[in-house]
């Protein structure tokens, strides 16, 4: 900008220049510029990293502190949201259960056993493989009192290794 400067005129002018009170495009603008002397723009850079340091990481916490706390108040009501339209279709749900027949009379015809269950309950019953392995060879032949030992079924595991 000053053509007419010798380099120890530049250089008396730039240190009366401070540069932690430059802008940041001052400062990106000092240190890119080809003219001003090389310790200036070390200075202009130097403060310009130091800026950096200082200001990035609290504003990066607090934006993301910020950024936490805007993603838990939507989270809160949006939780909200879908609590109110739970408790809406359950009140849907009850009237037109009501609607049908009442809840009692339903609720009697759930206690009813089914065929798939009271068939399981029988199958379960005449498993042979329940209580053990029982031997009942002998069941035809046996005495009433004899009938009694050989149908406890053994406490104990017996290893095939």
């Amino acid at each position: 900008a000053h053509p007419g400067l010798d380099e120890i005129e530049r250089e008396k002018v730039c240190s009366v220049m401070d540069p932690l009170n430059l802008s940041y495009d001052a400062r990106v603008h000092a240190s890119q510029n080809k003219r001003l002397p090389v310790q200036i723009v070390l200075h202009a850079l130097y403060y310009d990293q130091l800026k950096l340091r200082c200001e990035d990481p609290k504003m990066d916490d607090a934006a993301m502190v910020r950024k936490q706390v805007n993603a838990d108040v939507s989270l809160m009501k949006e939780n909200e949201a879908l609590r109110e339209e739970l408790s809406r279709m359950k009140a849907i749900v009850s009237g037109i259960q009501h609607s049908k027949g009442g809840g009692s009379s339903s609720a009697k015809s759930s206690k009813k056993p089914t065929f798939l269950s009271s068939m399981s309950k029988t199958l379960g019953k005449l498993n042979p493989f329940r209580h053990g392995s029982k031997d009942t060879s002998h069941i035809e032949s046996a005495t009433c009192g004899s009938l009694d030992v050989a149908a406890k079924p053994r406490k104990r595991r017996f290893s095939i290794s």
